[in-house]
């Protein structure tokens, strides 16, 4: 028999060095729980399935801002802008999703997504909720005007925000791809 490492596809004869390597992934998951210091699969195991109902919730919640909000039209849901609940809803879903990206062997795509897996949602729902709050402030900043604050311009300065924020993940990407390599221990 031949002795593998972790990159190979042959899970059956894994080299002792990676044993208690500290990396929970699908090539060496058994030699991570026997004689280890450590037992990372519980702590694994609590954030996949608590990310994956967070993220069934975000999909109930789009669910029900589009029949109560956009093709129902219930005025409470319609008051809050249901097409930018439902971007803040994708936003959330995204970020929730790249938790996932952080599981299994270090990998230079892994490494590559997580930028824009986690920062970009974020940044989303930031700008979202903060185009949401100025929306406010432009209505009742006075008080005795009637004043309106469309969803056109609500989402053009969402777009607006947005830009700066994906020129900065595109040059990084272009000068600095974040890569992953085995480190001898």
């Amino acid at each position: 028999f031949i002795v593998q490492s972790p990159r190979s596809s042959d899970v059956d004869y894994i080299d002792a060095d990676y044993h208690c390597d500290g990396f929970i992934d699908c090539q060496n998951l058994s030699d991570e729980r026997i004689d280890c210091n450590h037992d990372y699969l519980a702590v694994y195991i609590a954030f996949g399935v608590i990310t994956f109902l967070l993220m069934v919730l975000c999909v109930l919640f789009a669910i029900f801002v589009a029949i109560f909000g956009v093709i129902l039209h219930y005025q409470r849901v319609q008051s809050r802008s249901p097409w930018f609940l439902e971007i803040l809803l994708a936003s959330i879903f995204v970020g929730y999703s790249s938790v996932f990206a952080f599981y299994g062997k270090p990998h230079p795509v892994a490494c590559a997504f997580q930028p824009w897996l986690l920062g970009l949602p974020t940044v989303s729902m930031i700008v979202i909720l903060s185009a949401k709050n100025f929306r406010v402030y432009r209505i009742f900043r006075s008080p005795l005007k009637h004043v309106t604050f469309s969803n056109m311009k609500l989402l053009l300065l969402w777009v607006l925000a947005m830009i700066p924020a994906l020129l900065i993940v595109v040059l990084w990407m272009i000068i600095s791809t974040p890569s992953a390599d085995f480190v001898e221990r």
